[in-house]
């Protein structure tokens, strides 16, 4: 009898951070960072990220008008005008991502998700490539779960892993996925759970060591692009890159100040979380969560936008809170942060180009 009394708070606990994790692991469908302490630093000169984008590559893209700009210092402000200003960079360099003939992104996420009822937290990665060529758009997206612990478990104040809980979510939440349309009609779709991933992944992403295993992961399913935007919670086309509806009334305060040296201008957007901002990113969660009471407590939007009107940088912090698990039983919160790093050079980024073997989609 004692030894079932012990497998049963076992299971309990398991259960319980399975619950943070899996709800943790759903603040990713959208959007979604703190950088992997074991990860190298990132380098903007790494295949042209964060370098100024070249004449060529951004014909047909709509540059910023000067009128509309009002800058000023790096203080959030609640004026109008600069609220304003700073959702009309946002939104320029947004619906600029379906203009531009090609444009990759690296980024970078994670975050820690507590259930507060059961003083228990766990921490999560995620990385992904995105690659847009022409019509063309090509995803790659991996996570992998970090610790599971219980807060003040024995000593205190610190903080206890549970070594068998982490390895147990592992197996079960870390994933990876590919997502592919060749004509922006139908995307394809590959997904694949821990069995995919190798063991050093997240941090080796860049590297040439592979850190997917293809044929290790499920089967190759496909659907509509309106079927995929859809499911997918996007608001305008499937290249975007936030799918919040920013306008100035949705913004509590904002900044823009003008960087002359790198010929860009840095935003900071304080977002109302009581508006219908984030009316899509909440309705996955919840879907994703299985809950009906799941509210954001915050979010911030950091981005930098060339004269050109396109992103160099793209950085969002949030938290959401309410009830996971069976039933809602378990009521906790989640605080994440997620960063992209930019190019649009195509010929000086051969390391971010979409793979010439495409056939595992055929």
């Amino acid at each position: 009898m004692t030894k079932n009394r012990k497998f049963l708070a076992l299971a309990a606990q398991i259960v319980a951070v399975l619950a943070v994790l899996v709800t943790l692991s759903l603040c990713f469908v959208g959007c979604n960072g703190d950088v992997d302490p074991d990860a190298p630093p990132v380098d903007f000169n790494r295949d042209d990220l964060g370098r100024v984008p070249e004449e060529a590559s951004i014909q047909g893209v709509t540059a910023i008008d000067g009128a509309q700009v009002t800058a000023t210092s790096a203080e959030l402000s609640t004026d109008e005008a600069v609220k304003a200003t700073a959702a009309y960079l946002f939104n320029l360099a947004n619906a600029n991502l379906e203009k531009v003939e090609y444009y990759a992104n690296y980024a970078v996420g994670g975050g820690t998700a507590n259930v507060t009822n059961l003083n228990m937290a766990g921490d999560m990665k995620v990385r992904e490539v995105r690659i847009k060529d022409g019509a063309a758009m090509y995803m790659v997206t991996l996570g992998r779960v970090t610790n599971g612990y219980l807060n003040g478990y024995l000593t205190g104040n610190s903080s206890k892993p549970i070594s068998l809980i982490i390895g147990i979510c592992r197996g079960i939440l870390d994933y990876g996925n590919r997502k592919y349309t060749p004509d922006g009609k139908t995307m394809y779709v590959q997904e694949g759970d821990s069995g995919c991933l190798d063991e050093t992944s997240v941090a080796n992403f860049f590297t040439d060591k592979p850190y997917i295993n293809w044929d290790k992961c499920g089967k190759v399913e496909s659907e509509s692009i309106e079927d995929f935007m859809k499911n997918e919670y996007y608001r305008n086309h499937y290249f975007e890159t936030n799918s919040s509806l920013i306008n100035a009334k949705n913004l509590v305060s904002a900044s823009v100040v003008r960087d002359d040296e790198l010929d860009c201008y840095n935003i900071e957007m304080t977002v109302d979380v009581n508006s219908d901002a984030l009316e899509l990113a909440t309705e996955s969660t919840r879907e994703s969560a299985g809950s009906d009471d799941i509210v954001f407590a915050y979010q911030t939007i950091k981005c930098q936008v060339w004269d050109c009107g396109l992103f160099r940088t793209y950085e969002t912090a949030d938290s959401w809170e309410g009830s996971m698990g069976p039933g809602g039983m378990l009521k906790g919160s989640t605080s994440n942060e997620w960063t992209k790093y930019f190019t649009y050079n195509k010929e000086n980024a051969p390391g971010l180009q979409i793979p010439t073997d495409m056939t595992w989609y055929k």
